[in-house]
């Protein structure tokens, strides 16, 4: 037997360290993205573009990640998928049957027809973990984007190494940028350019309470060509010229039937205000028709014709706003197609590096003295784009004029929440009455709501998702003044035997408190705060009590106001009632990390004061 040395225990000692660091780390994760590799070659201005991947599946929970799925459409052409598995000492133990490759359609739930489809497979294995190494080609001849390179497979998946080559012919003009990325290492051939980006993603973002777009945080590159084909000849020289090219797209798409003119004609003969003859014709776009997502042809970025629209009474957000477009051309009140990128968290356009950068498009229309904005998708109120568009850069398309507008923001009143709650007392649990008023977040989840769910569904929904904690629903009523006021009402009855407590000759009454966002304390918080809009709440509480009980003080005061915001409470009795009034405004704004402690002071005081807040009367 040999005998083990001082030195032999030492280096044993520190590999079985190492072991079980490595084993300990990785199983921190269910998977990993060991390696992906991306080449992307233009010849002859075709996009050829060579793909491979190595997905390390470290338990049952990483298996999510075994199902592959791989885009192609009309305009893409997807081939030479080869995948299979390997082991930890990178035996190869089963390799794809190309039988079991699935072709389907990714129709999404809304969509009536997409031009998009997969090539679907899965690939598994029993011990881990184990390796799933896959690659294929893609081609293009038209395309707008060279790359939108996130190599990142899912958020909380770390990305141990990634590289993306590119080569084009010399006198190929691109525009390139990269974010948590270094610069490419870039060399010159006779013929060619290589870029080369190496990325990695191993510090994992976690979502945080209102944290900008994770986007933001990934390692990314885009590259676009400088001059493209894509259906016609465009251009990203500038904004102006990617406008022309959107602009030719839309030319020869408005032409109504006849018999929809007639229509249009009746409904606005009477009408002498422009704003008037364009509300009545929203409400007939609204009537008539509906929206359903069809992405086809150019990249799902061409409209449907008008007539299509008319035909069909329904289009997605480009046929619609092509549609609604085409009826005011014709009676001549001039308006814009307008590209958005909506959603929340609002994302940022970059004005320096023009490219297709939105998801959506809206309807500007100027007026003599106001401003129109119209989503021809939404069943809301005339005039209100809401938090799906609100406060971010849209690209006007316009002939040789393409720019980009800001489109209105909601301002505190726009997301005004009011509650007037009403209390009695009960033999057996106090009557609660809220009657709330609601603008917009949630004056859209209400008609939302109201508009599109069955009465068993309100019901569940109100009582597990909207009536406050620790009440029980009895019975609501949702309603709305008018279809053009962006102000929803909903009333209900609850109850609840945790407002009133008796300790002797002493009551105790609780507050009903605000419903607030749960943000991280600052030690935890890694991200910056990101607040599209406003929040603004105002609350009246009117408590019944009997006669004999009175406040132990004349009247309860609290308020605090900071650049981030202001809150006040006010307690006083009235006749024999306890009468609470309370305000919160949280300002709209992007708050970094290094100010976060400044923005948690002032809302834990918030909290705080919601939290503790009990009113004490006394006999």
């Amino acid at each position: 037997m040999h005998k083990v040395t001082n030195e032999m225990k030492r280096l044993l000692t520190i590999f079985i360290f190492l072991f079980f660091s490595i084993t300990s780390y990785a199983q921190n994760h269910d998977a990993e993205l060991i390696s992906q590799i991306t080449e992307i070659k233009i010849n002859k201005g075709k996009l050829i573009k060579n793909l491979y991947f190595e997905i390390k599946i470290n338990n049952r929970a990483g298996e999510k990640y075994t199902k592959i799925a791989i885009p192609f459409s009309k305009l893409v052409n997807s081939s030479n998928i080869e995948a299979y598995i390997k082991d930890t000492e990178g035996r190869v133990v089963k390799k794809l049957n190309k039988s079991n490759i699935v072709e389907k359609s990714s129709i999404s739930d809304f969509s009536l027809y997409e031009d998009d489809y997969i090539k679907e497979f899965t690939l598994k294995h029993n011990v881990y973990p184990y390796t799933i190494v896959y690659s294929y080609q893609i081609q293009q001849k038209e395309f707008l984007y060279i790359d939108y390179w996130i190599p990142v497979i899912d958020i909380n998946v770390p990305t141990r190494k990634a590289t993306l080559e590119l080569s084009i012919p010399i006198d190929y003009e691109i525009a390139h940028k990269q974010q948590f990325v270094d610069k490419p290492v870039i060399d010159t051939t006779e013929n060619e350019i290589i870029f080369q980006w190496k990325a990695t993603y191993t510090d994992i973002v976690n979502k945080e309470v209102h944290s900008p777009p994770l986007s933001d945080f990934l390692p990314v590159v885009q590259i676009v060509p400088q001059k493209f084909l894509f259906a016609t000849e465009g251009s990203f020289k500038d904004w102006k010229a990617f406008g022309n090219w959107q602009y030719d797209l839309l030319q020869g798409l408005n032409e109504l039937p006849f018999a929809e003119k007639n229509k249009i004609q009746s409904l606005v003969a009477n009408i002498q205000d422009d704003k008037e003859k364009i509300r009545t014709l929203y409400h007939y776009l609204q009537d008539e028709t509906r929206y359903v997502n069809v992405t086809i042809e150019t990249g799902g970025l061409k409209p449907y014709p008008a007539a299509y629209v008319v035909h069909n009474k329904y289009g997605d957000c480009k046929a619609l706003t092509n549609y609604f477009k085409s009826i005011l051309d014709y009676i001549k009140i001039p308006s814009y197609y307008t590209n958005v990128y909506a959603g929340m968290p609002t994302r940022v356009i970059d004005k320096d590096f023009p490219a297709q950068q939105s998801n959506h498009v809206i309807l500007y229309i100027p007026l003599k003295d106001e401003d129109i904005w119209l989503d021809c998708t939404s069943d809301a109120a005339f005039n209100y784009l809401g938090t799906f568009t609100q406060n971010r850069d849209a690209l006007l398309i316009c002939k040789d004029s393409s720019r980009f507008v800001k489109t209105p923001g909601l301002k505190a009143i726009d997301n005004l929440e009011v509650r007037n709650i009403e209390i009695s007392p009960d033999a057996s649990n106090p009557n609660v009455r809220f009657s709330n008023t609601y603008k917009g977040s949630k004056y859209e989840e209400i008609f939302y709501l109201g508009q599109n769910y069955s009465d068993t569904d309100k019901s569940r929904i109100l009582r597990n998702y909207i009536t406050e904690e620790g009440f029980q629903l009895m019975d609501y009523e949702i309603s709305d003044s008018h279809r053009d006021s962006a102000v929803m009402r909903l009333s209900y009855n609850a109850v609840n035997d945790n407002i009133y407590k008796h300790y002797g000759n002493n009551l105790l009454i609780s507050n009903v408190a605000f419903t607030l966002p749960d943000f991280e304390k600052p030690q935890k918080r890694k991200l910056p705060v990101q607040l599209d809009f406003p929040i603004y709440k105002v609350d009246t509480i009117t408590y019944e009590i009997p006669d004999e009980y009175k406040l132990e003080r004349d009247s309860v005061a609290f308020s605090v106001s900071t650049k981030y915001g202001d809150y006040s409470l006010n307690v006083f009795k009235s006749s024999n009632r306890i009468v609470t009034i309370k305000s919160l405004l949280i300002n709209a704004g992007y708050y970094p990390v290094s100010e976060y402690g400044d923005f948690y002071n002032f809302y834990s005081q918030i909290v705080e004061s919601e939290g503790k807040t009990h009113i004490s009367l006394s006999k």
